[in-house]
């Protein structure tokens, strides 16, 4: 799902791409809000709110991007 070429996804409903994912995501919103969100599957989604909108986009440009954060291996 999110293993694009540069690792970024656009969609307009991130709640139905996320459903089924495991890991950690940085979502943007259409407004430029940046979320974390932590998935499980088979578990609640956790959500963060990183930072406030740094751009303002038109609201005919509903798109919402996510990038899955590469975890650290030990």
């Amino acid at each position: 799902m999110i293993d694009t070429l540069n690792g970024v996804v656009e969609v307009v409903n991130p709640a139905e791409i996320l459903r089924n994912q495991d890991g950690i995501f940085e979502v943007i919103s259409p407004y430029g809000h940046v979320f974390q969100v932590t998935c499980r599957r088979g578990s609640k989604m956790s959500v963060r709110e990183i930072s406030e909108p740094q751009r303002a986009q038109s609201v005919e440009n509903m798109i919402w991007r996510i990038k899955r954060v590469p975890r650290a291996v030990a």
